[in-house]
């Protein structure tokens, strides 16, 4: 059975853009395929499509985040959804790279209204009479993440009525209840949202395990099939030479990026397998020995495409004498780990020709640096190669646009991860429309 939040024509037109794609694609060839349709990248509908079953029913990246310890606390959106992250003053351990991440929707159980922001009084239970008075609430303050740490016996408190809530999601305070009948608190907790981790990067799982998720499992098998693909990434990881689990690198910085086009061309676009290196990327690709690129599908839901340093590259300690790990994380992540650095591109969609895309990147923790101005000549040359992909994503969109393109072909040597990911697309879209059984997703 279709979604029901689709009518009748926007489903049968989903149905036809889809089966569009799957005809050509029957034998999972990439020899035979064509490219999506263009409607896959420009429709409205297909954003939708994107957002209820794709981006909201997987393990999704949506932060960066190390935890400073027992009651740290980091506030965020993604795709409408308001979220809480926690650190339990409960936990043993206090470090920050271990402490265990609690996630919430963070929003207040009461009337909705969103719990904790910039304008977060730390408060204790004094009783009804504890107020946040003392905050300058504006219009201005809605839709901003925000960072922090609760002592302990301090909590989040809404700015709407007052009501409270621990690190653990529990409400603590309810205000001026009197009257109310049949009211227990422990049924307005916050909502917990499965969270998992990969070094510093926070995935979260919109969709909860209330019912069948399109990424093919319920709960626990959802969870193994994460940890596995991240097991698969470490071992990658560690035979090229690097740390495994990424404990070994610090924060550096990180920005974020508004691009005009559809989430998927930028996604698109990274699993190229370095089609278009040598005609945008001129730094890039002399970096590199592009005649041993290689793309490896590890899962369904991970790729790896790993370059091996040209001669060039040697005397480049951007990228050191380390095969490159390109990391492609289905639907919305790219992990790079090259010579002594690491970054990552963490896709968030707008709408349908509109992304923020958050680039963060970290270094190794004992890496002696060569010069003063080496780390931001370095995350100034990997900016360029940001800003050439930039041009082309947005190119590319305008062309989608057009009436001059409907679907291309790919290029069975290079373009392997970008076809994996249009198969895994396929698969949840198939699913959403009532074309693929739950029992078919896993296959």
């Amino acid at each position: 059975m279709h979604d029901k939040r689709y009518q009748k024509d926007q489903f049968s037109f989903l149905q036809q853009e889809i089966l569009k794609y799957t005809n050509t694609d029957s034998n999972n060839s990439i020899q035979n395929s064509f490219t999506p349709p263009s409607t896959w990248y420009t429709s409205r509908d297909f954003f939708s499509l994107d957002r209820e079953h794709v981006l909201l029913n997987h393990w999704t990246a949506v932060d960066v985040w190390t935890p400073t310890g027992k009651g740290a606390y980091k506030t965020g959106y993604f795709m409408g959804q308001p979220y809480l992250l926690t650190t339990s003053h409960d936990d043993n351990d206090s470090s920050s790279d271990n402490a265990e991440i609690q996630a919430f929707f963070n929003v207040c159980t009461h009337a909705g209204s969103c719990l904790a922001g910039p304008w977060t009084k730390n408060a204790r239970n004094q009783g009804d009479t504890a107020s946040c008075s003392s905050l300058d609430l504006n219009a201005s303050l809605v839709g901003q993440a925000s960072e922090g740490q609760l002592s302990p016996g301090e909590h989040f408190q809404c700015p709407y009525h007052g009501w409270r809530f621990n690190t653990n999601g529990r409400l603590t305070r309810a205000t001026q209840t009197k009257g109310i009948q049949n009211f227990q608190a422990k049924e307005f907790s916050l909502k917990p949202i499965p969270v998992r981790r990969i070094g510093p990067i926070v995935f979260l799982h919109f969709g909860g395990f209330n019912s069948h998720t399109n990424d093919g499992a319920r709960g626990s098998d959802s969870v193994t099939r994460f940890d596995q693909s991240r097991d698969l990434l470490f071992d990658r990881l560690e035979r090229n030479g690097f740390v495994a689990d990424l404990s070994d690198l610090k924060f550096v910085e990180s920005r974020a990026y508004t691009l005009k086009c559809n989430w998927k061309v930028f996604t698109d676009n990274y699993g190229d397998g370095c089609y278009h290196c040598s005609y945008a990327h001129a730094d890039l690709a002399s970096n590199i020995d592009e005649t041993s690129y290689s793309t490896d599908l590890l899962s369904d839901i991970l790729s790896i495409q790993q370059a091996p340093p040209s001669s060039a590259a040697n005397d480049d300690e951007r990228f050191g004498d380390k095969t490159a790990v390109y990391a492609q994380w289905y639907p919305n992540l790219m992990l790079n780990r090259y010579g002594p650095w690491f970054d990552i591109d963490l896709v968030i969609p707008i709408d349908e020709s509109t992304t923020k895309v958050l680039k963060a990147w970290f270094l190794e923790r004992d890496f002696q640096v060569p010069s003063d101005s080496y780390i931001q000549d370095s995350i100034q040359s990997s900016e360029r190669v940001h800003d050439e992909d930039v041009f082309l994503c947005e190119n590319v969109q305008l062309g989608l646009q057009s009436r001059g393109f409907q679907a291309g072909r790919y290029v069975p040597s290079k373009q392997i991860a970008t076809h994996h990911f249009h198969q895994q697309l396929a698969k949840d879209y198939l699913h959403a429309c009532g074309l693929l059984d739950s029992e078919d997703m896993s296959e």
